[in-house]
């Protein structure tokens, strides 16, 4: 019976080679799944080393390991290739933006700690690297910061364009940096589609759901999704209800930018009428 090895076709049963294969052909034929889904009988994996030796294609281990080696990093090479991408890029930008964050965060805090040498005003962030440019002692690192925060808005920029096309629908529902990390977070597009709205809803919030079950905490109502400005300016009272019309939304709109749907104003409209639906509930009973 022909087999396909990564040496080329073979048969075991009369030990020889059957067509030589070119080795781009031969990565085609290792990526494609096989053909024949028939149940196959349960039998002895041929040594392939002993065969390929016996037939003449190799002549040692050394260049059988050698060959295998090659093949082997080829096909890693490729499988990288077809997975390189538009969605790669998103998520890697996205977790460039968090090391954009954390960096940002942590040298702020060090100008701060300098600053405080020399002046008694309390003074964070933008407003402090700018006031500290010229400085003789800081301005190194005052400038670095703002040149940090320029390149982290490009890449929010950056991010955004890429959401809104990846994903219209959940970018129009959650704004495309929320977008953008939701997909990060589930891995994927298509693994963010096949959520339920109930593991959407509290994605970001694991550690919080485990105490939860452990009988540790409250149970959480929202993960990352809180970043909308619907939850994070809802009052917390209201926040659940919001929370969970809000990841109904955002699951249907990962299904439908998946699956290649166009657009559609409708969904946003019905999720802005569940809002305000919400909202006046809270006032009634409040």
């Amino acid at each position: 019976m022909e087999i396909v090895t990564w040496l080329g076709r073979m048969d075991p049963e009369i030990g020889c080679k059957l067509s030589d294969v070119s080795p781009g052909e031969m990565i085609r034929l290792l990526q494609k799944p096989p053909q024949d889904t028939s149940p196959q009988q349960p039998g002895m994996q041929p040594d392939l080393r002993a065969l390929a030796k016996s037939c003449g294609l190799l002549e040692s281990d050394q260049e059988y390991n050698s060959r295998l080696r090659e093949v082997a990093i080829d096909l890693v090479k490729r499988q990288l290739e077809e997975t390189a991408g538009e969605e790669q890029d998103l998520l890697q930008a996205v977790e460039a933006l968090d090391d954009f964050n954390e960096a940002i965060n942590l040298l702020d805090e060090r100008l701060y700690e300098w600053s405080r040498l020399r002046r008694d005003e309390v003074v964070h962030g933008r407003n402090l690297a700018e006031s500290l440019a010229l400085d003789p002692a800081a301005g190194e690192l005052a400038r670095a910061l703002l040149s940090l925060r320029e390149s982290r808005k490009k890449m929010e920029d950056n991010v955004s364009l890429t959401a809104e096309k990846l994903a219209p629908s959940l970018s129009s529902l959650a704004g495309p940096l929320l977008a953008a990390r939701l997909i990060s977070r589930a891995g994927s597009l298509k693994r963010l589609s096949e959520l339920p709205s109930s593991a959407l809803q509290l994605m970001g919030a694991e550690k919080a759901l485990f105490k939860h079950l452990r009988g540790r905490a409250p149970s959480p109502k929202h993960g990352l999704i809180y970043r909308h400005p619907a939850i994070s300016g809802a009052p917390k009272r209201l926040r659940g209800r919001v929370s969970r019309a809000l990841a109904g939304k955002l699951a249907i709109a990962a299904r439908m930018d998946y699956f290649g749907a166009d657009l559609s104003p409708d969904l946003k409209e019905a999720l802005d009428r569940r809002l305000r639906e919400i909202r006046r509930s809270g006032r009634r009973k409040g």
